[in-house]
């Protein structure tokens, strides 16, 4: 038996559904955010789900991209209390894998060996390990890149110890650009060449 919408309310991005019913609660059309980086790297609206602020109990946060240019995405290294996968895809949807034309450096542990994604590929990252830097260095046609990280919030602890955690904006409140040499608030080195 299909859901019945029978409502609406009011969030951060315009009019969204409200289910109601016995599992009402694991429902959210609260995924639409405005993008953190500059617009011309990302223009379009993005996807984001930021797991138990958006349904009480989830153990997931996970969005998605597409990257038009090149960009230093992330320059601090860190790790999470869950597991995160990342997937670099073509952005030419629906055939994701046969137009990818790009070249993304991913660091992987506190030695940062470097890995070189010149083709679609998914990217897991056992809880606890430190990775990144990441840089989507050479970007000829649109990246689809998809973020999944298997914890209730969005938070990392960067190699010096900082703890921080993300929960997408607030009702009403607009995304800030990021910059980037910095992960929210902290200033981190320029990256040696």
């Amino acid at each position: 038996m299909a859901a019945e919408n029978t409502g609406k309310i009011k969030l951060h991005q315009g009019e969204k559904k409200l289910y109601k019913g016995k599992y009402a609660k694991y429902f959210t059309t609260d995924i639409k955010e405005e993008s953190i980086l500059p617009h011309d790297i990302i223009p379009g609206p993005t996807f984001g789900f930021r797991g138990a602020r958006q349904i009480p109990g989830a153990c997931a946060n996970f969005g998605w991209n597409v990257i038009y240019k090149p960009y230093f995405i992330d320059r601090v290294t860190h790790v999470h209390a869950g597991d995160e996968y990342l997937s670099f895809l073509a952005g030419n949807v629906p055939d994701c894998f046969s137009n990818f034309d790009a070249e993304i450096d991913f660091h992987f542990g506190k030695e940062q060996e470097k890995y070189v994604i010149t083709e679609p590929t998914i990217v897991r990252i056992p809880k606890g390990t430190f990775h990144c830097r990441l840089e989507f260095r050479k970007v000829n046609k649109p990246l689809l890149f998809v973020m999944l990280l298997l914890t209730p919030e969005f938070s990392l602890t960067t190699i010096d110890g900082e703890k921080i955690s993300v929960s997408g904006p607030e009702a009403g409140e607009k995304p800030k650009i990021i910059d980037p040499f910095k992960f929210p608030g902290k200033t981190s080195k320029k990256p040696e060449k």
